[in-house]
């Protein structure tokens, strides 16, 4: 049984390959956004290298003027980039190689989830193909490099097995998969994780309302609390950037027709769905995935509200034809009017749950119809040649190392993560301390993101401005007792701290500090990683324990 399962995963893994085959070609390549994803990257490796854990705020960003990177962008894909970096990868392929990894893993994670769920190996084989070739997952890789939202959705099938596991019995095993899965969809792309918490706590429902929901609940509060860290501070402070300025109403006119959705040309340009441009990025759900819900949702209407996973099946139709409402304009009402839905911005990314419903959807039809082999080898190679066409990259563009090295704006296409009283830097800064009025000379003596030490020799009484946009934790000392400073005076400051000294040599002193809400973040996730490890250290000593009788 092992060998036969051992060739089955040697077989997904050769069917896998041709999805990623053009991530191996030299170089990077054009996208929307892996030039941003770089930075962010080069950004991570600075940021870790001064040590300041967790990685919150650039000093080096926006031109030297500072920026919050890491304290809104989901940090989890420069993490994992970060070692593959330390391994000897270059910048450019770090980020590739995640994204290679996140195609890959996600066709496994998808397999040994609907194996739990549905106790076939040839229906999980056929529904983890279903999940990575599809239309969605190759404009994340190869149109958008959109490595957050690529890399969340490896993270997905292992959470619901966790939830499919702890409907049997009780698993320490499956609790820590599943926290930890949960955790990494967050710290991968909040935005995906928001999008699946309806779907994940509907299935949690489905499959455990008769048993495990203790388990399942424990499963989710670890996870929360691992990821506390992050999304703590990401919500309760984003209150202090300009995000809503950009993106409070960006989706109403990304709202794509119910043809796009059918077909729309593949390109590798930007999204205007309502006005749509020659070379425009494709909205298409693939046809292959659409025929197979709608064969499944005839064959449930005739047979399967009388099979034992009717309640699958209902869950199945109502989360794909859910995710399809979302994404069309006549769901505007309820965009309108939900909080937090704006902040997925393009209606598309729901298509990531009508493509997870129906690689489900082709599982379950491989199990459930006769000649299954048949059914099996006809999807597959449907789903194949559906794709045949998404499988590769625009055009190289590989400008050297360097080019990254040197970029030092922000990291996304609006400076939308800046301090509502910040700007975006053209010019660079005139080092991290500027004399703004008086005169002296600023001998740095440690010029890091987070902490900032220098000698100012002062020959009068003078004022200095601290060259990084103020955010709610920056402090300033002048010879080790904490000065009051201004950001806020109009014509002189632009958000960046202000303060005076007096005539002589003066130690200046700035740190990036956490606040009461990041302490109670971070005290959260340490609670929680303190508990996950002593669930994991009891599975191993019964595990040991075991061995040794």
């Amino acid at each position: 049984m092992m060998k036969k399962e051992l060739l089955l995963i040697s077989l997904l893994l050769l069917l896998s390959f041709p999805a990623v085959k053009a991530l191996l070609q030299p170089g990077g390549y054009t996208s929307h956004d892996m030039t941003d994803h770089i930075i962010r990257q080069i950004s991570m490796d600075d940021i870790l290298s001064e040590g300041q854990f967790p990685p919150r705020w650039s000093g080096d960003l926006n031109q030297g003027y500072g920026y919050p990177v890491f304290l809104f962008n989901y940090p989890l894909p420069a993490l994992i980039a970060e070692i593959f970096h330390k391994l000897g990868f270059n910048f450019v392929y770090s980020l590739k190689a995640v994204l290679f990894s996140s195609m890959i893993v996600s066709v496994f994670a998808m397999y040994f989830f609907l194996k739990e769920l549905l106790g076939s190996k040839m229906a999980a084989s056929l529904g983890a193909i279903f999940y990575l070739y599809a239309p969605i997952r190759f404009l994340n890789v190869y149109v958008s490099a959109a490595i957050g939202s690529a890399l969340a959705l490896a993270f997905v099938p292992f959470i619901f097995w966790s939830i499919v596991k702890l409907s049997k019995k009780v698993s320490y095993f499956a609790v820590l998969v599943g926290s930890i899965s949960l955790t990494a969809l967050i710290t991968s792309h909040n935005v995906t994780a928001l999008i699946f918490a309806p779907v994940i706590l509907a299935f949690a429902w489905v499959v455990g309302r008769r048993k495990g929901m203790k388990e399942i609940g424990i499963m989710f509060l670890i996870g929360f609390g691992l990821s506390a860290w992050f999304w703590i501070p990401a919500t309760f402070e984003r209150q202090y950037i300009r995000f809503d300025e950009f993106f409070s109403s960006f989706y109403k006119d990304q709202f794509p027709s119910l043809w796009q959705l059918l077909r729309s040309p593949w390109g590798y340009g930007l999204s205007h769905p309502e006005r749509p441009e020659p070379g425009d990025m494709s909205y298409q759900l693939g046809l292959i995935h659409i025929t197979v819900i709608l064969v499944y949702g005839l064959w449930f209407m005739v047979y399967g509200r009388k099979n034992k996973d009717n309640i699958l099946g209902v869950f199945v139709l109502t989360t794909f034809f859910l995710s399809i409402f979302l994404i069309l304009r006549i769901s505007l009402p309820l965009w309108d009017n939900t909080p937090f839905l704006s902040l997925v911005q393009f209606p598309l990314r729901f298509s990531a749950i009508a493509i997870f419903s129906a690689s489900i959807a082709a599982a379950l039809l491989v199990k459930y119809l006769p000649f299954k082999k048949v059914v099996f080898i006809s999807l597959l190679l449907l789903v194949l040649y559906a794709n045949r066409n998404h499988l590769n990259i625009n055009q190289v563009f590989d400008p050297g190392e360097r080019y990254y090295l040197e970029l030092k704006r922000v990291s996304s296409n609006f400076g939308e993560h800046l301090p509502k009283w910040g700007r975006v830097a053209v010019q660079p800064a005139n080092g991290k301390l500027e004399f703004i009025s008086g005169d002296g000379e600023i001998k740095m003596i440690k010029s890091q993101s987070a902490h900032i030490l220098a000698q100012v020799e002062a020959t009068t009484s003078a004022r200095l401005r601290l060259n990084q946009f103020y955010f709610p934790g920056w402090e300033i000392e002048v010879d080790e007792k904490k000065v009051e400073f201004n950001y806020l005076i109009s014509g002189e400051s632009y958000g960046l701290p202000m303060f005076d000294i007096d005539e002589g040599t003066r130690k200046i002193e700035a740190q990036f500090k956490n606040t009461p809400i990041r302490n109670l973040s971070d005290t959260t996730s340490l609670v929680a990683w303190l508990a996950w490890m002593i669930m994991l250290m009891r599975i191993i000593y019964i595990k040991i324990k075991s061995i040794l009788r």
